[in-house]
């Protein structure tokens, strides 16, 4: 198991994950509002993304992978008054009744140690449970992505790990070779 997944525990905690929905490209400033209150923990996947200045000299910066998308972990107890703190600024993605969507912890996990590995080749997709709930299961033997667990998918002739949050989002890797992966049942 990697060092990124030893650092996460599967144990409940009375937390959960959810999606939020950020509006008018304002992701940085309510990740601030939500740190601001202490007990609950953001993550925006982060992509490198190189800039030319007016001088020629190359600028390298992180921006959010997907625009207006954050995560959050909280108690459940709190969804009212975060609800209270983004109104008009941003949304829970909703489950089908309504709620706030819960994310599983391994989802998030298997999501986590891929956009944090900061690989080269990663490709952000809308999820689509019919797109990628098909094809064989494995898991990341050797490599950046070691120990995350996803489906295989050809994208563009290339054998991918897709990893997807599902109804909100998911990711694809860069090529994988086939002795890197393990197939789980």
């Amino acid at each position: 198991m990697s060092s990124f997944m030893s650092q996460f525990s599967l144990a409940e905690s009375g937390e959960n994950w959810y999606a939020l929905k950020v509006f008018h490209n304002k992701v940085s400033a309510i990740e601030a509002r939500l740190d601001a209150l202490g007990d609950c923990e953001c993550y925006v996947p982060q992509k490198e993304v190189v800039t030319v200045a007016s001088d020629g000299r190359k600028l390298v910066h992180m921006q959010p992978a997907i625009a207006g998308l954050l995560f959050l972990k909280v108690a459940g107890c709190r969804i009212k008054q975060i609800r209270e703190i983004i109104n008009g600024h941003a949304m829970f993605y909703p489950s089908a009744d309504g709620s706030a969507a819960v994310i599983p912890e391994r989802e998030m996990l298997m999501f986590r140690l891929v956009t944090s590995a900061q690989a080269n080749g990663l490709e952000y997709l809308s999820d689509s449970v019919a797109d990628y709930s098909v094809g064989q299961r494995v898991r990341v033997l050797q490599g950046p992505f070691r120990g995350a667990e996803g489906f295989i998918r050809r994208i563009r002739g290339n054998r991918r790990l897709v990893v997807s949050i599902s109804g909100i989002c998911a990711v694809a890797t860069s090529y994988i070779p086939a002795s890197f992966l393990e197939r789980l049942p």
